[in-house]
């Protein structure tokens, strides 16, 4: 029992101490670009982990794989507006939709731009669907008279057994 078998090492053997293997041109977990690049594109509403991997290799030459894309977002909470509507709490969603609203005192924006506003000002993406919801719900009446430069409306006439469909055209009034 004095051999070599019999004998136990105290230190612990690392086999990879630098950490590198056979993903020679994939970056560290802590690297700060990938990091600062995938929340640049957060921003940008860049939630595909396939463009987002095309964009790392085209625009900076960084090789991340679909799935490390995917790894990573999850790691640092990145996430699309489905999944972050539904984790957070109903006060903060409302908070931020009424803070946007009230930044528009003359009932302009409609829920994809009010999205936007929010997405730039605090990085956070919410459903178009429950922003135009919760906008109905908090000013319907603001909501109703919002109206765009050219509103069209499709009517449809029936006259001698033809249809015929007319566009108009109507102006906001001043």
């Amino acid at each position: 029992m004095s051999g070599p078998s019999a004998t136990t090492s105290t230190k612990p053997h690392n086999r990879n101490p630098t950490g590198r293997n056979q993903y020679k041109d994939c970056p560290p977990k802590n690297d700060n670009q990938v990091t600062e690049l995938l929340y640049d594109y957060q921003r940008r509403e860049i939630f595909d982990k396939k463009k987002i991997s095309q964009l790392m290799y085209d625009e900076h030459g960084i090789k991340l794989s679909e799935s490390s894309v995917a790894r990573r977002r999850r790691a640092l909470g990145l996430y699309a507006s489905g999944v972050t509507t539904r984790q957070l709490p109903e006060t903060v969603k409302r908070q931020l939709v009424l803070t946007q609203m009230s930044k528009d005192p003359e009932k302009k924006l409609g829920p994809r731009m009010i999205k936007q506003l929010i997405a730039r000002d605090t990085g956070i993406h919410l459903t178009r669907d429950y922003i135009r919801a919760e906008m109905m719900r908090q000013d319907p009446e603001g909501f109703a008279s919002r109206d765009t430069s050219v509103k069209k409306m499709n009517m449809l006439e029936i006259s001698n057994g033809e249809s015929m469909i007319h566009t108009t055209a109507v102006l906001p009034t001043c």
